[in-house]
């Protein structure tokens, strides 16, 4: 499985696929090295959910008629892709994943946009309808939260529907940078964007709770939520201390993006971006920043809310999933090592076995503790990976902020 570099950019991002293909390069690790990780993370040998990249493999993908099927942008890029996304993984269903290239490399058997869905039979192309019908299900895990509640469709439906009205308008079409550029290619101004986040928060306001419709998650936070998301790392980036998650000026929607961090465990845990991730994106020229910036602002602090109890009832039941976000990255890691170190010796400047010795203090790190200071080639795969990882594509937040913060 050769990593893949983004069509319209020079920038490259680590591909972890549940999709193993033959690696390009020939290896001879010494398969001795991570064997013993490999019996401690039993997780990282158990078949995960079908995960089908499109960019990797153009032939149409196995078919199951039983088990709803997302399709989705690969990257991780598109909001409204995310939407679907998080929707399934609240309701918990089995189902199956293929991902669609939106960037030219779509196979010739796919039509139309992402995302879209399979649903007992029925094609579903918008992304609310997706939310909408994966919610009533009948195959959804017991006691998951319902996302449009009876007593409360209505305001559901009616908090989505002011979205459009509160995010800027005439704002140039853009899967990586949503409502963040005009049509020349500059930043939507300052005094536009908070009128936006002064109008969320006096929404967020009126609930009785921390989110958009109550104490409860909802498909009003599933249709709101990627591109808050983006924004709080985003907004910082082109305004100098323009902070969504500035609590003195918009205190609810602060609770509200703290709320979503610790109280929705599939957000934080597998769909949720990260900071590196959206400004990286930010950087790249095309579908809405035709300015090509060469240096954004400074990043903000890095804000969020205390996800730590959020894995443990993510991955509950799942048994391809490991016990902590540490060990949860250094399964991933296993599951992809003859990727990384074919990467890392195209592209890093290793040799296989110094790179599978690497791989090996990295792990050891994630599982044991061991600190990464004096092995000075896992420090430096470690930082190579760090620069490749794109978040959520690769791994969750959780499983990729533990690898980040290896010392």
């Amino acid at each position: 499985m050769p990593f893949l570099s983004s069509s319209s950019s020079a920038l490259t991002f680590l591909l972890l696929s549940s999709l193993h293909l033959p690696v390009i390069i020939s290896l001879n690790p010494n398969p001795t090295i991570c064997n013993d990780y490999a019996t401690r993370l039993p997780s990282s040998s158990v078949p995960e959910p079908l995960v089908y990249d499109t960019a990797l493999n153009p032939s149409p993908p196995p078919s199951s008629p039983d088990r709803p099927v997302l399709f989705r942008e690969r990257n991780g890029w598109c909001p409204y892709s995310e939407r679907a996304w998080l929707a399934f993984e609240l309701k918990r269903v089995d189902y199956d994943t293929i991902l669609i290239d939106n960037m030219g490399g779509r196979p010739s058997w796919y039509s139309g946009t992402t995302p879209q869905a399979m649903i007992e039979g029925d094609k579903i192309t918008e992304s609310l309808d997706i939310v909408k019908r994966i919610d009533a299900f009948k195959g959804q895990t017991e006691n998951t939260p319902t996302l449009y509640p009876k007593d409360k469709d209505k305001n559901v439906d009616e908090v989505i529907s002011l979205f459009k009205d509160v995010f800027p308008k005439f704002t140039r079409p853009s899967s990586r940078a949503a409502f963040l550029f005009r049509s020349g290619g500059m930043p939507v101004e300052r005094k536009t964007f908070e009128r936006t986040l002064y109008e969320t928060d006096e929404l967020l306001k009126k609930t009785d709770g921390h989110f958009f419709c109550g104490e409860e998650v909802t498909a009003a936070d599933v249709a709101w939520a990627p591109f808050l998301e983006r924004y709080a790392v985003q907004l910082p980036a082109l305004h100098d201390g323009l902070r969504p998650r500035d609590e003195e000026r918009w205190p609810n929607l602060s609770l509200w993006y703290k709320a979503m961090e610790e109280k929705v465990p599939a957000y934080p845990s597998r769909v949720q971006g990260d900071a590196e991730s959206w400004r990286r994106v930010l950087m790249q020229q095309g579908f809405g920043n035709e300015a090509g910036f060469e240096k954004l602002l400074e990043a903000a602090a890095d804000e969020r809310g205390d996800s730590s109890s959020c894995w443990p009832m993510f991955a509950e039941g799942r048994q391809w999933l490991a016990n902590s976000p540490r060990e949860e990255a250094a399964a991933r890691l296993l599951r992809n090592k003859g990727p990384i170190i074919a990467d890392a010796i195209r592209n890093g400047g290793a040799n296989c076995d110094s790179a599978e010795e690497a791989l090996s203090g990295i792990i050891s790190g994630l599982v044991d503790g061991v600190e990464l200071k004096n092995n000075e080639e896992a420090v430096k795969l470690h930082t190579f990976l760090c620069e490749r990882v794109c978040v959520p594509r690769d791994m969750g937040f959780l499983p990729a902020r533990a690898m980040r913060d290896l010392k």
